[in-house]
């Protein structure tokens, strides 16, 4: 039922756009057709080879993906053959030579079409390697199926798509000896081929060979285990394997320049940097080089020049850039076209199963099967549509098997230096508590609704910001006054860093830039060097700002929002300082992991601020229960997570518990969401004022509508506007 709801979508949408279709083939039905979209100016190619869904062909990657056996293109092309069909309906293409063709319904598989009258070598071939509907039969061998094709008397045709389906196939079994022979060789203690300018640790040289072998997979290593180092080694597998001559790294701005020095010092290939305007960056694409790195906004404006320099492999680092599949970045890195791909990414979900979904399309779209299938079997729904919880995680973690490779620090490195979390509580002043009290009682009010608007959501959150920046400091709410408990109790940590030697230094995070630079003012008083990075400054600016703050030892704190969060080796530090908590607990860990990972040699301090009796304290809540889906589906072994046991309740429910006010009457049923839609637009409001400030890239409809009230407001958020 539900495959034949997506067929009949598909059909609604080829009668409802104005594709242009042109004949290309030599014949008046059973032909091949090119099919333009004017809007969109995408062009693809439709074979039409009858009228049965799963006999037609389209070279659009919905068709490839949807297991449909059909697509709005190839109904589109069947609607315009309607009046020329009226006779024939029952009909195929008569097949006038033997073709075998790569059959994409349900799972992709061969599928051999003979003519009436053929040898009885190649009748022999068929019933050999095909069952009686002409699909392949997999216990059979490709390479013996190539073999007989060549000793009949008839010229098989094999279809491009099939003969990159077979090679696929032949080279997959090829690696998976290859990888139980590396494996036997770590196993045994043989001396293994030397693969970068540094030695791997057992767990690494396993994780490259995997990589390696499996072709296109996910590296989801907890962070600070050294994604990076494994991804290069694995590089150097295949280059050696399989020759491998053009790589190209698609990684978060800020780290662009890190990955290129990796580069240079534990490999011999040379790395290009694509910067600057599009002039430069054009004429920089037609230079030699193995390893070419960007960051995901140029792919968007460069995907052309990208798929035109065909590179061997792709590596996404910080893959969650792409979790959000409607997003134009996400869109543009799946049409990357690539023969090898892997994935870095040590958080593969943050808040929702289908963020899992978006990273795994680009590894292999048909691994989780079609979007709609996927939601329809994991998602569990009320009787309103609200989403409840998640379901059938067996299923989930079969298929990921053979491409997700995942170890966390406690399996792979009992030599990591110890980690202690300190958190520290300060007192709400006087200054701070009344203006916290106005947004909280404005809060109040629109809480007792019933039913809430656009408008009043906008300012339920606008509230939730206000109240988040005053726990921080008065600063960031009225631009005038200067009153932090936070700073004060920063000041005692800094003096104390401060004394305790060079060798010391700290890193501290904000989701305030405005936060920052107070804290920066702190440090200017205490004549203590610092180096501040925040998502608006050039790569060669943050470059500059890292090698400072590693190669200076009069430079002490690194200070940083969370564009100093993703991907950067920090360390040289050995205390993380966060001056709120984030409402995320992958951004949080992102943070810690930037000094407590992988060449790190000291025990490091996590020191976290919290004001009590206020939306803080309650955000520790917030970040146990968007921690039980991530953990419940690669940790855990449970089929099943049902929200309302770990306490996602309705929207007012949610904001309630997050700022501690009585519940009052329940809105309408109509108006209701479940916990993690007001988790997530909270996440989405506050990355847009951090967007504002020049810290975040995107450009989401709420993003821009939340960037362009901010730039009004002078920074501060006012629920009247």
């Amino acid at each position: 039922m539900l495959h034949e709801e997506q067929i009949d979508l598909r059909r609604q949408r080829a009668r409802a756009e104005a594709f242009q279709i042109e004949n290309v083939g030599k014949k008046r039905v059973f032909s091949d057709f090119r099919v333009r979209n004017p809007k969109t100016r995408g062009q693809y190619t439709v074979t039409i080879r009858g009228f049965d869904v799963g006999e037609n062909f389209c070279t659009c990657p919905d068709f490839k993906a949807n297991t449909l056996g059909t697509c709005k293109h190839i109904e589109a092309v069947l609607e315009s053959l309607k009046d020329d069909t009226s006779t024939i309906r029952q009909r195929k293409a008569i097949i006038t030579r033997p073709e075998i063709t790569l059959h994409y319904r349900d799972q992709p598989r061969l599928r051999l079409h003979l003519p009436p009258r053929c040898s009885d070598a190649l009748t022999s071939l068929g019933t050999t390697y095909f069952d009686s509907h002409g699909l392949w039969l997999p216990e059979r061998s490709f390479s013996d199926l190539l073999a007989a094709i060549d000793v009949v008397p008839e010229k098989v045709t094999v279809t491009t798509d099939a003969l990159d389906f077979i090679d696929r196939e032949l080279e997959q079994r090829t690696m998976a000896e290859r990888e139980k022979e590396w494996l036997a060789e770590v196993d045994n203690g043989s001396s293994f081929p030397t693969l970068l300018n540094v030695p791997l640790y057992d767990y690494q040289l396993r994780g490259a060979i995997w990589i390696a072998c499996r072709g296109r997979g996910i590296l989801g290593d907890d962070m600070g285990l050294g994604k990076t180092i494994q991804a290069l080694a694995a590089i150097e597998l295949l280059a050696n394997e399989r020759g491998l001559t053009k790589v190209l790294i698609i990684a978060p701005a800020s780290v662009k320049y890190q990955w290129a020095d990796e580069i240079r010092k534990f490999t011999s290939r040379s790395a290009q940097i694509i910067e600057g305007l599009q002039p430069v960056r054009l004429e920089a694409y037609q230079l030699p080089t193995f390893y070419r790195l960007v960051n995901y906004e140029q792919v968007v404006r460069d995907l052309d020049a990208l798929n035109a320099w065909g590179a061997d492999a792709v590596i996404l680092d910080e893959a969650q850039r792409i979790k959000n599949w409607e997003s134009k970045t996400s869109k543009a890195v799946k049409k990357l076209r690539s023969r090898y791909a892997l994935v870095l990414t040590g958080t593969p979900l943050e808040n929702k199963l289908e963020e899992l979904y978006s990273i795994v399309q680009f590894v292999d779209d048909r691994r989780l099967g079609p979007a709609f299938a996927f939601l329809h079997e994991h998602r569990v729904l009320d009787a309103k549509g609200n989403l409840t919880g998640y379901r059938n995680l067996d299923s989930i973690r079969e298929k990921l098997a053979p491409i997700l490779l995942r170890r966390t620090r406690g399996e792979v490195l009992s030599q990591l230096p110890a980690r202690t979390d300190n958190t520290i509580i300060v007192e709400m002043r006087d200054e701070q508590r009344v203006p916290y009290e106005a947004q909280r009682s404005r809060l109040a009010q629109l809480l007792q609704k019933k039913a809430l608007s656009e408008l009043d959501r906008r300012r339920i959150l606008a509230c939730l910001v206000n109240m988040r920046m005053l726990c921080d400091s008065t600063f960031l709410f009225d631009k005038e006054t200067t009153v932090s408990p936070k700073l004060d109790e920063f000041t005692h940590i800094i003096e104390e860093l401060a004394a305790s030697g060079d060798e010391h230094k700290a890193v501290v995070f904000s989701q305030w830039e405005t936060m920052l630079h107070q804290a920066g003012n702190v440090l200017t008083k205490l004549g203590v060097g610092f180096a501040l990075l925040h998502g608006g400054m050039a790569g060669k600016d943050r470059k500059a700002v890292l090698d400072r703050f590693r190669g200076d030892p009069t430079c002490r704190v690194f200070l940083s929002t969370d564009a100093g969060g993703v991907g950067l080796n920090l360390q040289s530090a050995d205390t993380v300082v966060n001056l709120e908590l984030p409402w995320n607990p992958a951004v949080l860990e992102q943070r810690i992991a930037r000094v407590h990972r992988m060449g790190q040699e000291r025990p490091v301090r996590v020191v976290n601020f919290i004001t009590r009796g206020s939306i803080e304290e309650r955000v520790q809540k917030v970040l146990e229960a968007k921690m039980s889906l991530f953990v419940g589906l690669f940790e855990g072994d449970g089929d099943r997570i049902d929200f309302a046991a770990v306490g996602q309740p309705s929207f007012l429910h949610g904001v309630r518990e997050l700022v501690g006010e009585e519940r009052g009457a329940l809105p309408k049923p109509e108006t209701q969401a479940t916990k993690p839609d007001i988790l997530e637009a909270a996440v989405t409001f506050l990355e847009a004022l951090a967007a504002w400030e020049g810290e975040l890239p995107g450009t989401s409809p709420l993003k821009s509508r939340a960037a362009d009230a901010l730039k009004k407001m002078s920074g501060r958020v006012d629920i009247t506007s």
